[in-house]
């Protein structure tokens, strides 16, 4: 009967109507459970957490979750006295010492003595001098595929800015210093 068919026809667009309902209450619940994870927008090393799991986070709250930091490739920010600053400049122009151009390179020297295998890049020198210490900042970029390097290590840094012009490149192993530091060479 008609009556039959109309209830059918009803009880048909009630489904359908609580399967889409269904459908977005569960994309619903899909976005709300992807708001619960925080997921970096780097590569890199987590720092500890200053918060605890479970506590409530909001966005643009002031307390940050934690620090991220990127180790390959890493920056090594390095200071450099005025003083040694001019005499490389001066070497430079009375031609004592050639300039190296723009891909100075930098080796490290790290805290246990050894040198670090992988060579870096000067990125940048500043364009200042700091008043209080006399010195201005270089930055390097080293390679650090095995994540030897940590934010916050100390490393000792050799920054090829001049090339000397006569002189005799030898190992190292084969050079002494006398207690007045001048070297000496065995050839």
């Amino acid at each position: 009967s008609k009556q039959d068919y109309d209830d059918a026809a009803a009880t048909l667009a009630q489904a359908q109507a609580d399967v889409a309902s269904a459908k977005a209450s569960a994309e619903t619940a899909r976005i709300s459970l992807d708001r619960t994870s925080i997921t970096a927008p780097i590569a890199g090393r987590i720092d500890k957490s200053t918060l605890t799991p479970g506590a409530l986070v909001t966005a643009n709250q002031e307390t940050v979750l934690t620090t991220i930091r990127s180790l390959d490739p890493i920056n090594v920010d390095v200071t450099q006295s005025s003083t040694n600053l001019l005499n490389l400049r001066q070497a430079i122009s009375e031609g004592r010492l050639k300039f190296s151009g723009p891909n100075v390179s930098v080796k490290l020297k790290l805290e246990n003595g050894t040198i670090y295998a992988q060579t870096g890049k000067l990125e940048f020198s500043g364009a200042n001098v700091d008043q209080t210490t006399g010195t201005f900042a270089l930055r390097a970029e080293f390679p650090n595929p095995d994540r030897l390097l940590l934010p916050g290590m100390y490393v000792r840094a050799l920054v090829e800015e001049g090339v000397a012009q006569n002189s005799f490149l030898v190992p190292q192993r084969g050079v002494t210093r006398n207690t007045k530091g001048e070297a000496t060479a065995m050839v």
